[in-house]
């Protein structure tokens, strides 16, 4: 592989939350990113290349491996309430997908690929830190869908000349990220404290989750890049070390904005993990990250970043 070929970056899902964090980043550190979405993208920088397409598209996802010695694979068309109850999402819209790029190590040996697990989803409920030896055991289909896809890439990786590295991010968090049902909570809380609204809280709010900035994600994902390894397959927790209940999390949502959060109780559900704090002793020991933003930190930005959204479109409306 030449040169100009190692410093290329193919990221997949690269207008997501976490996607457009790292693509950013990658291109302000000098990286040729080819940033693969389903939708357009308004940022623009010399060093980013812009493709709007499917990760079902084997012809272009070929033409991208082909020109790429790294691949970020931060994609998922899923959370575990739209799989809940159509499991066969987690198989046709994302295994499949996963499938078909492994598919090509053959073709293109010697890649690198960073995977975007979840820490969140494939433990199951936990007594004491879960380290990466834990047993998996998730509660979603969701969950299930991460588990059989690090399956599928212990696998190439023990079959080809590819190496990967599968980081399993806690609920990640921070500046950007948009509320999607059952899902990202944070700014969920900040809409509903910006809105007046009421907040659905699934359970009693005695779940505890470890919350980590999605800064300190992107630092990790940069390091699994930078730093070479003779091992073929690398599992990684990434996670903050800072846990909160929901209630917890709550209250400091409340402080930070300065705003009462009405909440209205449901039903648990059983797709929801009740206790998963993380180990992260290898990840410090591998790639030297620990996370650096507190959760307190974290959420102050989080919120001025969302009155700053919404003064910009305020202002734009009255244009």
């Amino acid at each position: 592989m030449n040169d100009e070929a190692n410093n290329r970056v193919l990221v997949l899902g690269s207008t997501g939350f976490i996607g457009a964090h790292f693509v950013r980043r990658l291109a302000g550190l000098g990286y040729q990113v080819q940033a693969l979405a389903h939708s357009e993208s308004d940022a623009s920088h010399a060093n980013v290349h812009h493709v709007r397409g499917s990760l079902h598209d084997a012809p272009l996802i070929r033409d991208l491996v082909s020109q790429c010695a790294y691949i970020v694979h931060a994609a998922s068309l899923t959370t575990p309430s739209v799989s809940a109850s159509s499991p066969g999402l987690e198989i046709n819209g994302n295994l499949d997908a996963l499938a078909q790029l492994l598919s090509l190590a053959g073709e293109f040996p010697q890649r690198r690929l960073v995977y975007l697990s979840s820490a969140g989803a494939v433990y199951g409920n936990t007594t004491e830190s879960a380290d990466e030896n834990a047993p998996l055991r998730p509660k979603s289909y969701y969950g299930a869908g991460k588990v059989a896809a690090e399956a599928f890439i212990h696998a190439c990786t023990a079959t080809s000349t590819w190496q990967a590295t599968i980081l399993r991010p806690s609920n990640i968090y921070g500046p950007g990220q948009r509320m999607r049902r059952g899902f990202a909570i944070v700014p969920t809380l900040f809409s509903h404290a910006s809105a007046g609204t009421t907040f659905e809280l699934w359970g009693n709010g005695d779940a505890v989750r470890d919350y980590c900035h999605v800064s300190d994600l992107v630092d990790l994902m940069v390091e699994t890049i930078r730093r070479s390894s003779d091992a073929p397959c690398i599992v990684c927790n990434a996670a903050s070390g800072e846990t909160a209940s929901v209630l917890a999390l709550i209250a400091a949502c409340e402080r930070i904005s300065g705003r009462k959060i009405a909440i209205a109780f449901r039903p648990a559900r059983n797709i929801d993990a009740t206790y998963v704090p993380l180990a992260t002793e290898l990840t410090r020991a591998t790639f030297g990250w620990t996370a650096r933003t507190s959760l307190d930190e974290g959420l102050d930005q989080t919120w001025r970043s969302l009155l700053a959204t919404d003064f910009h479109e305020l202002a734009s409306s009255r244009e």
